[in-house]
């Protein structure tokens, strides 16, 4: 009989050394978010770097290396922790041209980028940061990158609640440490692109999941 072929989820599950419930994590996260199913079939027609804003473990990179997407891939976050996590995971998978440094995703240099990625990140920020945050965006935009943003919102009545619960949660165990809790309105951040001299493709992208996710597509207006 012929063994059956690992998947990309269990292969970049593999290579991270955090343990069985981070495994378990990675593995449920690639399984069940469309945020990275979302994301690859906007970068696949892209040839530059892709800047992943506030990239956590790196996920959003492995995904697509593992899928054929072999664009140039940097990233940034705060936790020094998942930074650490995912460079070594990708020297175990062999990925080049790719790298995780800890850093601000409010001063991340984005020179160059063809997609700069910003996924349930916003939030963190004040409002007036989100503010500065919208004009780097679309200043990257208006310098040929597309902006693909994932953010939770308001107004989602319980899908918005269990949101907010999820956020608590994620400080009560220490998976996220400090940032503000601000969700955007999606008409609002819509608006503020827009006036941006943005186009902003904006869709619900909660999939299966219990959350407002929303998902906006920013490039400049031709």
């Amino acid at each position: 009989m012929m063994e059956k072929m690992e998947s990309p989820e269990i292969a970049i599950a593999r290579a991270y050394q955090g343990g069985r419930w981070l495994r378990g994590y990675i593995r449920g996260k690639l399984r069940t978010d469309p945020v990275f199913a979302a994301g690859a079939a906007a970068a696949t027609h892209h040839s530059g770097p892709i800047i992943d804003l506030g990239c956590g473990l790196g996920l959003f990179g492995m995904y697509l290396r593992t899928h054929g997407i072999r664009l140039p891939y940097r990233g940034c976050d705060l936790s020094l922790w998942k930074i650490r996590a995912g460079n070594d995971a990708s020297s175990r998978l062999g990925f080049s041209d790719f790298s995780l440094k800890e850093g601000d995703m409010t001063t991340f240099p984005l020179d160059g980028a063809a997609c700069v990625c910003a996924f349930d990140v916003l939030h963190y920020l004040p409002l007036a940061e989100q503010t500065r945050f919208i004009d780097r965006l679309a200043d990257a935009a208006h310098k040929g990158a597309v902006i693909l943003l994932r953010t939770g919102s308001r107004g989602c009545g319980w899908r918005s609640a269990f949101t907010m619960l999820e956020e608590f949660w994620a400080r009560g165990t220490g998976w996220i440490s400090g940032g503000q809790i601000n969700f955007p309105r999606v008409p609002e951040l819509t608006d503020a692109f827009e006036k941006r001299g943005c186009e902003v493709e904006v869709r619900p992208l909660w999939g299966k999941t219990p959350f407002s996710s929303h998902w906006l597509q920013v490039a400049a207006k031709h």
